[in-house]
């Protein structure tokens, strides 16, 4: 999965059309410009870019395409001599630029019709940049710092689930991120990593090691209303119930963080 910039299709189909507009005989500097920004434009399809991946029949034309400007126009940067800047084009170039634009065209028409392409909502008052690329965001910068790596990539993963509506996932892996913060806490309680593991007996080790009383309701609340309930196949969330798991842990993770920094 990547991102595609859906407005780049836009731009490349604004900066070939006027290819079709170069008439034989007219001089290279009289489309100079076209075909320098067409050039700009056909670079994203490099076959190292995920467009060539995405795309693969259109990149093929793409690159064509581009082999054909580079022919006929100099690399950026070298000074281009007035004689072939009075160069005329030739017919069977124009010709090949058209076909290989009209492949390219084809190529993308029917790879896109092939392409799952998802536009992806706010989840309530929970923005889609911040769940899939910001995540942090969404925690106290203090937070943030102190949980472990493990507990990071669970909330990402949450955040990710959430914006492609995967709800129960989202819940899933908000409370995996929960549980690795636990974990963080004990070891730092007790100098070792619980061997069970399982919700009571972490929170039955908390409580002998004097863990704050409030934060011990939480993580009951939790294994109780939340975390053993989903770890059944008939339990399913929807997204208010998944966001209310993910606020939820994250006042269990600020509770946690204020006891590993103790």
């Amino acid at each position: 999965m990547y991102t595609v910039d859906v407005y780049f299709f836009v731009w490349l189909g604004s900066l070939l059309e006027p290819i079709h507009m170069i008439e034989a005989g007219q001089p290279l500097s009289a489309f100079l410009q076209r075909l320098i920004l067409a050039r700009v434009a056909l670079e994203g399809f490099d076959p190292g870019e995920l467009l060539a991946k995405g795309f693969p029949r259109s990149a093929v034309a793409a690159n064509e395409l581009l082999s054909v400007i580079n022919e006929i126009v100099p690399a950026v940067g070298t000074p281009i001599p007035q004689d072939v800047l009075e160069t005329p084009i030739q017919k069977w170039q124009i010709d090949r630029m058209k076909a290989l634009c009209h492949a390219l065209t084809s190529g993308l028409r029917d790879e896109a019709q092939r392409s799952f392409v998802l536009k992806v909502e706010d989840q309530r008052y929970l923005s889609s940049h911040s769940l899939i690329e910001r995540i942090e965001d969404c925690y106290p910068k203090d937070v943030w710092e102190v949980i472990s790596d493990d507990a990071k990539r669970e909330l990402g993963e949450c955040g990710c689930c959430l914006a492609f509506e995967r709800y129960t996932g989202a819940g899933f892996h908000a409370l995996r991120g929960v549980e690795c913060v636990i974990r963080q806490y004990i070891l730092k309680l007790t100098g070792a990593l619980p061997r069970k593991r399982d919700w009571g007996s972490y929170i039955q080790t908390l409580k002998d090691n004097g863990a704050d009383a409030n934060l011990i309701a939480v993580l009951d609340n939790i294994r109780t209303l939340d975390r053993n309930p989903l770890m059944h196949p008939e339990d399913w969330l929807e997204i208010d119930d998944a966001i209310a798991v993910f606020n939820i842990t994250q006042t269990a993770l600020v509770r946690l963080v204020a006891g590993i920094k103790k």
